[in-house]
């Protein structure tokens, strides 16, 4: 690895010394949720900008919320195997839904089969924007996920999320 472009302090090795480990995705999955909720609140929205960046931080939440799994596997000094994590994701219907979201996100085509009965995706999005001036505008936008045939709200379904990776973690610390 180029020390260059990867400085020791952020690098994976100096994250388990000082036994960040996985915290260190979740707390990027928690800026990601932060972000959507202030896209639900209004955030300013400059002249010119692409209104499709607040679609793709929605996305960009799932697909890292989901990765934490990975970095539960790989980091941890628990010892949690794949399978014993996928049990935790497939019996909490949120994270299902946030896997098949990041899965079919971030894969052209999905070679395994989905947690969920379908493929969920953002079914739909409301933008409200208010203009103050001829430079200044707020956007204000909700994003529906559609899954097995419901539809649920897309930071209603994050914040879920989150709360059970936190769960999980304080579960797998105290069951060492």
């Amino acid at each position: 690895m180029d020390r260059r472009f990867f400085p020791k302090r952020f690098s994976t090795s100096s994250l388990c010394d000082r036994g960040l480990k996985t915290l260190e995705q979740l707390e990027i999955v928690k800026r990601y949720l932060q972000r959507i909720e202030a896209i639900y609140e209004g955030t300013p929205l400059l002249r010119g900008s692409n209104k499709k960046y607040y679609d793709d931080d929605v996305i960009s939440f799932f697909i890292h919320c989901y990765h934490v799994r990975d970095w539960i596997i790989h980091l941890s000094n628990r010892g949690v195997s794949s399978k014993e994590i996928d049990k935790y994701i497939d019996k909490n219907r949120a994270l299902s839904i946030c896997a098949d979201l990041a899965n079919g996100s971030k894969h052209c085509q999905l070679t395994r089969a989905t947690r969920t009965e379908d493929q969920p995706h953002v079914s739909g999005r409301e933008r409200y924007t208010s203009r103050y001036g001829d430079e200044a505008s707020i956007m204000k936008c909700k994003y529906r996920i559609m899954s097995n045939k419901k539809t649920l709200d897309a930071l209603e379904l994050a914040k879920e999320c989150v709360a059970l990776w936190d769960e999980y973690l304080v579960q797998i610390k105290t069951n060492t």
